[in-house]
Formats: structure tokens, C-alpha cells, sequence
């Protein structure tokens, strides 16, 4: 049966239209099945006629348009329409801006892409970004733990160091990074939701990691009062405390604003190691008419001090040494001289004007300056036991090197979108053209100082004095990208195809600053085009079957032996998979296939002699050259539902059989072609669940927990059974309560409990060498009191 009501169509049936059939938003209401079940029917808002562009009151039949002149009444039988970048309810998210930079569902995306909502983020206890992404499928983004910089493996592509594969995208603009240690880092409580759009992406975004990437969403203005406050403490001396609030400024609308703030202090797993936090972002949106919007939002976060553990040797964490082992909590540095601070301040706007129901414009822009200093003593590995002091055992006197880093970074990003949205026929387009372009200037002055040693099973760390700076490196890096995609629907089978051409430049110059003599120049100037398409076809019952192809390129700065600058990477992904969207309730399942091939990466030169030739003297001991290939396949499954009213569970599984698949390097007599690289995990696996009573005298109250596992990973290139990492399993366990189901008067109090690694198991995450390994993190424990309005 079908009925019409104030510009929407109610279908009562037990057949629910997929998404994309007909036009609009999918809202649940209650309905009754032919067979007596309870199940959720559709109401698709039809094609509304559009609003004035002027100042009106906002009507049902009016999505976008703002109340102007007075407040409009909440409707209480229909949920808000979910956007690309607004909230969601609960944890399945529906749409999704970053895999097409339209507004689009998720379904019609021929690509593997999941979001974890605030709501997820929340009740997991997140307090990173890599902690919110320990339950997606394909990603491992804690394989080095700490708050300092979030890295992660994305279908087996990351690394660590200089190599590592850091988050990549703050609201659709690519996040800079500095010579070094400049690493911009954004907090959760910040952002609305964190999409994982895997596989290549350079089609939209240009250079970019070929395993994907992370796009950061911002929380944004509401046109709803609403705000919270909150304060969290745990063990290791953990306190925190933020706040949330947003709604209109004026009477009729047009001015909306967010203010976040935080601020967190806490001791850590290691002896002499703090994280601190402090930030504030005002935001602000202008909405005209009903057809513009315009929101700045400026961010400005100080972190006196940030957590990462130094490395340790592998004999005594991830091997066993008979003198005993490293301890989790022992610190390889010096209490009187690590340590990392940061200021990062950015200020960014969203403009976007619709001029008709064909047309609509969107800039993105922002600016970030960041400065850091960075102090660490790094592990070298083992001295003799003389140089801990007489009598010292053999293979418990550890060397460190000192360093000291001073950066700063300087980026600017802009992103300038047309989209029209037209039929030919049968055929119904979305077309988006667009120009973006990207800046970052970074300056980094160094030095490293003599080696010191320290007894790990009797620490006396002494007097220490920090290295000289002698060396300053000027990075520039600039790219222009040109893009045209078009989103093609067909009945059912929705169709993508995107093209795009980039030019990068960059510069990275270094000198020695008691002599002015340059002992290291590249300057790379590279041009790439790359493009994608892909096929989806919608069925009626909820399954979406759907093939892609694409291509990516990274620019690479380094010289060869010769001081011929090296040419970007390459890429390409063939993917098929199948998405579904059940009828009965709120869930959204995918399964993937993927062949990936990367191309010209570096790998050691060994054919030349370092003093043979200059190139490879001034780079140091890592000459390289680009005859190296990497190929990735693998299977991902994601599951997000809400079966039941209360009841959320999560449960993701996948495969990476990873291979560096040509390479010239030998180490140690062997060849690392065939060899997996560093520390990539063939296998992963997660589930997680939380239910909250919904009646009675307990309604409100909730539990859960999750199972997390890491499969193994190797430590070195060649692969070598002591470099093995042995695979772990992980629990976690939360409780919460929703006190208004305890006494009206109480509406708006929520507690909550998070343990971490549950059992507090002690384990190594990752190694990258056999003097490069990291313990991960012991358990954590957070209780929190929120009061939300």
C-alpha cells in the first residue's frame, strides 16, 4: 500500500525500496509486515521544489533551507535526514562524502569504504584516532602505540619512520607533514566521524597512499541548542575535562556556532613519560539564504608533552634473554632530556552555494602552522657490558644516540568543486569538476650527539647533554591537481568514472650550518595522470554487487647514486565485492577483493659503493634506487548492525597476503624479493557488541566488550624466523549508564567505564629491525561523567 502525505511517499510493504531507487533519504517508522512481523517501512522524501534564495522559513518540503524567521518544531516521528558530513544515529552510517566527494551513499560507491561515528568513538572510550579505528577491517593503526603521531597499515602499505603511512585527510584536505618530526595530529573529540576509504584515491585527492586513506569529518555547527561537558579519569594518573555546545546565534537562523574545548594530562605505561592536551576550536556558520552556507572553523591545540616509547632490541622483548627481560615500563631514554612538544594551530572554511537544482559550488580551504621540538635518546642496540659500568652482564647495557629536532611547517590547502546533477535520457548524472592545490614549506634544524649507554635492569641515567645543532633542512612541496568525475545512474546500476592530472613539485635542501656547504639537494618535478571507474548494481533485496579499477602515484624526494631525483610510485587495484543493506533493520555488511600492484619503490642499492660515488655518501648509509615492486591481495569482511532496539555489534575479518615481488636488496646473503615487508600482519579479526536494557527498572544500563587479534608479523626484511612477531588477542570491556532511566530528574547524567586490553597482556606490537621493537599498550582504564543538554 502505498500512501502520499505532504510530499513523501510511505510505503507499507514488506518489500522496502534500496536505496537510490527513488530519490531522497531513507527514514524508519513502525509498520506491520504481511506475515504479523514488526518491520521498519521506508518513507523516501520525494523531489522537493526548491526554496527561495532569500531568507524563508524552513518547510518539510524545503531539506536545505534554515529557519529564518521563527524556530521550527522538531518533528518527532521522523529521524533527521543523514548527510555526508552531519551526525549519525548510532553506529551504521549510510552516506559518505569521502569516496566520491559528493554527497553519496555508500552502496552506490564501487570501493570498500566504512565510517566510525561519534556514537562509536564515544562508547569504545577513543582517545585517538588510531584507537577509533581498532575495529576496522584492513587497518592496523597501532602497531607503534602512543598519542604523538597516528600511523597505520592500510592493506599491508605503512612502514615506520620517515616511511610510515600517517593519517592523511582533514575534512577532504590533505593533512601536511615536515621534514621529520612536524606531524600534525588532530583529536577525536574534535570530529563527528573518521571514514576509511581503502585502496587507491588519487583520482579525487591526488598523491596518497596506494592502501588508502583516513579522512577526518569535523563536527560542525547545529541549528539545535545542544551541548555536553565531561570529565574523564583513570589509572596512571589520567584527568581530563572538555566541552561541546553549539546552536544558533541569532533569532532567525542565519548564524550558527560550535565551541569544543579539551584538556588532558596523564602518565603512561613508561616510567618518566607524560601526555598532555590542550585545545580550543570556535566555529561558526553563515547561512544567508537557504541556498549558501559558509562555516569557518579555527582550531588552536598545545601538547606540552606527547607519548610514543622509544624502540627497544629485539633480544629481551621480542626474544628471550637469559640475563632477563626488557621491562614494559622501563624508558631507554633520559628523564631530564626526551620529550616532544607541539603547537598546532589551522584555520579552515567550507563554502558551498546551490544556484539551482542543477547546480552547485563548493570551496575548501585551510591554513595550518605547526612547530615542534622533538628530544629523544634512540636505542642503537647492545654495548659491551664494560660501558654500563665493571661487572655489568653482557646484553643489558643499552645504547642510545641522542637527537634533537627543532621544525617548523608552514601549509596551505585549497579545494574548488563544481557539481551538476542532469539527465541524458535514461541516464542521470552527477558531474564534478574541480581544481585543488596544496603548499607546505617546512624548516628543520638538527644534531645528533655521542652514545650513552644505560643498564636496563638497574637504570642510572647520569648527566646528559644535548647534541649541537649542525644540520638544517628547507623542504617545499606543491602540487596542482585538475579532476572530472562523473556518477552515472542507470535504473538500478549505478556507474562511476574519474579522471585527473597532477603536477608536484618539491624541494629539500640540505646544509651544514657552520659551513653553508650543501650536502644533500633534490629537486623533483613530476606530472601524473591517473583515473578510476567502476560498476554497482542495486537489487531489490539490499545486495550490491560492484567492480572497480583504479591507479594512483606518490611523488618520491631522494636522489639515486647518480643525483637523478627519483620519479613518484605508481599504483593500480582491480576490486570486486558485495555490499548489503538489510530490510528489517538498521545494518550495513560488505565483502571485498583486491589485487594491488605498486611500482618504482625504493629499495637498497647495493651494486654501489658508497664511496664510489657522492650521491650515495651524502644520502648515508640508505642508498637506493627504484626497481622495486610491491604487490597486495587480499579479502575484507565488515559488519555493522543494530539488530535489535539496544543492541549494536561490529565484527570485522581480513586477509593481506602481501609480497615484495621484485627488489635488488640483499641482506645478510639474502635476497628480499619474495619477502613480506616489515611489519604488515597477513590477518586480522575483531568483534565487538554493546547492549542497553530498554525498560524496566535498569533501562539505560549498558555493557559490552570486544575481542581484537593481530596475526603475526615479521621484523626484518629477509623474513627471519627469530624476527617472527608472535599474533595476540586483545579484549576490551565498557559499561554505561544512562541515569534518566534511573529518575527523570537525572535526564542528561551518563557514566561510563572503559578497560583496555582487559587482561593487561604484555606483548610486542611490531618490530622494524632487530633494534627497533615496541611493546604495546598495558591496560587502561577510564571512568567518565558526562552531562549532556
Amino acid at each position: 500500500m502505498m500512501t502520499v502525505s505532504r510530499g513523501k511517499w510511505m510505503l507499507c510493504a514488506p518489500a522496502l525500496v534500496v536505496a537510490g531507487q527513488l530519490p531522497g533519504a531513507i527514514h524508519v517508522a513502525h509498520a506491520q509486515s504481511t506475515h504479523g512481523a514488526s518491520l521498519p517501512p521506508v518513507v523516501v522524501e520525494s523531489p522537493a521544489p526548491r526554496a527561495p534564495r532569500r531568507p524563508v522559513r524552513a518547510t518539510s518540503s524545503a531539506p536545505r533551507a534554515v529557519a529564518m524567521s521563527q524556530p521550527r518544531p522538531a518533528a518527532a516521528s521522523v529521524a533527521p535526514k543523514e548527510t555526508a558530513r552531519g551526525p549519525v544515529r548510532g553506529i551504521v552510517a549510510h552516506r559518505t562524502g569521502t569516496g566520491s566527494k559528493t554527497d553519496s551513499s555508500i552502496m552506490e560507491t564501487p570501493q570498500s569504504i566504512t565510517v566510525v561515528t561519534r556514537e562509536q568513538m564515544t562508547t569504545q572510550g577513543a582517545r585517538s584516532v588510531a584507537e577509533a579505528l581498532r575495529y576496522e577491517p584492513g587497518v592496523v593503526a597501532e602497531t607503534r602505540v602512543g598519542d604523538r603521531f597516528d600511523n597505520v597499515f592500510i592493506r599491508g602499505f605503512g612502514g615506520f619512520g620517515a616511511n610510515a603511512n600517517y593519517l592523511h585527510f582533514w575534512d577532504g584536505l590533505r593533512l601536511p607533514r615536515g621534514v621529520s618530526y612536524a606531524m600534525p595530529s588532530v583529536d577525536p573529540y574534535l570530529l563527528e566521524r573518521v571514514e576509511i576509504l581503502r585502496g587507491p584515491a588519487s583520482v579525487l585527492y591526488g598523491q596518497n597512499n596506494l592502501g588508502g586513506m583516513v579522512n577526518l569529518i569535523s563536527k560542525i555547527p547545529s541549528a539545535t541548542p545542544q551541548g555536553e561537558v565531561f570529565t574523564r579519569f583513570g589509572d596512571h594518573n589520567r584527568i581530563e575535562g572538555g566541552f561541546d555546545v553549539s546552536g544558533p546565534i541569532t533569532q532567525d537562523g542565519q548564524l550558527l556556532y560550535r565551541l569544543i574545548g579539551l584538556g588532558r594530562k596523564a602518565d603512561t605505561d613508561v616510567n618518566y613519560t607524560t601526555t598532555e592536551r590542550e585545545f580550543i576550536a570556535p566555529m561558526i556558520t553563515w547561512r544567508p539564504t537557504a541556498d549558501t552556507t559558509f562555516t569557518v572553523r579555527a582550531v588552536h591545540d598545545r601538547d606540552p608533552s606527547t607519548y610514543q616509547p622509544n624502540w627497544l632490541p629485539a633480544l629481551g622483548t621480542l626474544q628471550i634473554n637469559a640475563n632477563g627481560q626488557i621491562p614494559r615500563n622501563f624508558f631507554a631514554g633520559h628523564p631530564d632530556y626526551n620529550g616532544y612538544s607541539r603547537t598546532q594551530d589551522s584555520i579552515a572554511y567550507e563554502f558551498e552555494h546551490h544556484f539551482d537544482e542543477t547546480w552547485t559550488v563548493r570551496q575548501n580551504f585551510r591554513y595550518m602552522n605547526l612547530s615542534s621540538d622533538f628530544k629523544a635518546l634512540s636505542v642503537t642496540g647492545f654495548g659491551a657490558g664494560s660501558t654500563c659500568g665493571a661487572g655489568t652482564t653482557a646484553n643489558v647495557c643499552i645504547g642510545r644516540s641522542s637527537t634533537h629536532y627543532i621544525e617548523n611547517l608552514q601549509a596551505a590547502a585549497i579545494d574548488n568543486q563544481a557539481e551538476a546533477k542532469f539527465a541524458t535520457g535514461w541516464l542521470q548524472h552527477t558531474v564534478l569538476a574541480g581544481v585543488d592545490f596544496q603548499k607546505s614549506s617546512s624548516d628543520a634544524t638538527f644534531g645528533n650527539g655521542t652514545t650513552t649507554y644505560v643498564n636496563y635492569l638497574n637504570p642510572n641515567y647520569g648527566t646528559i647533554a644535548a647534541p649541537t645543532l649542525t644540520t638544517q633542512t628547507l623542504q617545499e612541496r606543491e602540487q596542482t591537481g585538475v579532476y572530472l568525475q562523473d556518477q552515472i545512474r542507470l535504473g538500478k546500476l549505478a556507474a562511476v568514472i574519474g579522471l585527473r592530472n597532477d603536477w608536484a613539485n618539491a624541494t629539500s635542501d640540505t646544509r651544514a650550518i657552520a659551513t653553508g656547504v650543501y650536502t644533500n639537494r633534490s629537486h623533483p618535478s613530476d606530472s601524473a595522470t591517473t583515473w578510476r571507474t567502476g560498476l554497482t548494481y542495486l537489487f531489490d533485496n539490499g545486495f550490491a554487487p560492484y567492480v572497480s579499477y583504479a591507479t594512483s602515484f606518490e611523488p618520491t624526494i631522494g636522489t639515486d647514486y647518480t643525483g637523478t631525483a627519483f620519479v613518484p610510485t605508481t599504483g593500480q587495484q582491480y576490486e570486486a565485492g558485495v555490499k548489503y543493506q538489510p530490510n528489517g533493520f538498521n545494518g550495513f555488511f560488505m565483502l571485498s577483493l583486491y589485487d594491488i600492484t605498486q611500482n618504482n619503490v625504493l629499495t637498497l642499492d647495493t651494486a654501489h659503493l658508497y664511496a664510489a660515488y657522492p650521491a650515495c655518501t651524502q644520502s648515508g648509509v640508505n642508498c637506493q634506487i627504484q626497481q622495486g615492486q610491491v604487490r597486495s591481495k587480499g579479502i575484507e569482511f565488515s559488519a555493522k548492525l543494530t539488530p535489535i532496539p539496544g543492541l549494536d555489534i561490529i565484527a570485522a575479518a581480513a586477509h593481506n597476503d602481501i609480497e615484495i615481488t621484485r627488489s635488488t636488496q640483499v641482506v645478510s646473503g639474502i635476497s628480499v624479493q619474495g619477502k613480506a615487508p616489515v611489519g604488515a600482519p597477513a590477518n586480522t579479526a575483531s568483534l565487538w557488541a554493546d547492549y542497553t536494557i530498554q525498560s524496566g527498572k535498569m533501562a539505560g544500563f549498558g555493557f559490552g566488550g570486544g575481542v581484537r587479534y593481530v596475526g603475526e608479523s615479521f621484523g626484518d626484511n629477509i623474513n627471519s624466523m627469530a624476527m617472527i612477531v608472535p599474533a595476540y588477542i586483545l579484549a576490551d570491556a565498557m559499561l554505561h549508564y544512562d541515569l534518566n532511566g534511573l529518575s527523570p530528574q537525572l535526564k542528561g547524567w551518563k557514566l561510563a567505564l572503559n578497560v583496555t586490553n582487559l587482561f593487561d597482556k604484555t606483548y610486542v606490537s611490531a618490530c622494524a629491525s632487530a633494534t627497533q621493537c615496541f611493546y604495546g599498550n598495558g591496560r587502561s582504564t577510564m571512568g567518565t561523567i558526562r552531562y549532556q543538554w
